[in-house]
């Protein structure tokens, strides 16, 4: 049997069309499956944040990184662990250790030791808690709370967050960290994250006790 030419052009395009519609939803079934594996990805390496980040009495996280001009070093932390306690303060022995805990935080200096081939001096301090009336503290904090599951009822968490800035006039010197943190809290600090970063790669240590980075 013999088919005209223009039935055959009509079934060719058929076909064709037929064909587009199986690839179209085979590829749309890839993306979607595609796009499933990195929202599970993204939702795990989140879990692993949150679950990084949790408030832990006792526990902090020391994170150095070192650049062209120096090193930054921040220090996350519950409040418990510095002052002692997490509820706002209204006692005046309150006011005093929260008052002395930011001044021995301020002295960064004192707190850390650096190789002095570096020749490292302290430029800033920052600490920022919602103890210490730090608005963007607070909406952190707020925002932390939401997230966190399993909290109780009236249960304060504070956190104090302190960042050093060190100028080097030697920073390709860098070479070792002493940390004094849990000399100078000896009461709350039983461990210690320290993670850090330089132009040679990056490395993390589990702190129970003052300990020096080997940062190269």
């Amino acid at each position: 049997m013999t088919f005209p030419h223009a039935l055959i052009s009509t079934l060719s395009l058929l076909v064709t069309l037929s064909a587009g519609s199986v690839y179209a939803d085979d590829h749309k079934h890839a993306a979607t499956h595609d796009d499933k594996a990195k929202t599970e990805a993204h939702e795990h390496e989140a879990e692993g944040h949150e679950e990084h980040g949790a408030h832990e009495h006792g526990a902090a996280t020391l994170s150095l990184a070192v650049g062209d001009e120096g090193m930054e070093i921040m220090l996350e932390s519950p409040a418990a662990n510095i002052v002692g306690f997490e509820h706002a303060a209204s006692t005046d022995e309150d006011k005093q250790k929260l008052a002395d805990a930011k001044a021995r935080l301020e002295a960064g200096a004192d707190l850390f030791s650096i190789n002095p081939e570096a020749e490292c001096t302290l430029k800033t301090a920052e600490v920022v808690s919602t103890l210490l009336g730090n608005a963007e503290a607070e909406k952190e904090e707020h925002a932390k709370h939401d997230h966190e599951e399993g909290e109780k009822e009236g249960e304060t968490h504070n956190d104090m967050d302190v960042t050093w800035s060190f100028a080097c006039a030697k920073p390709a010197e860098l070479k070792e960290v002493t940390t004094k943190l849990f000399a100078a809290f000896p009461e709350g600090l039983q461990k210690v994250k320290a993670e850090w970063v330089t132009d040679k790669g990056a490395s993390s240590q589990e702190l129970d006790k003052d300990s020096t980075l080997k940062l190269n």
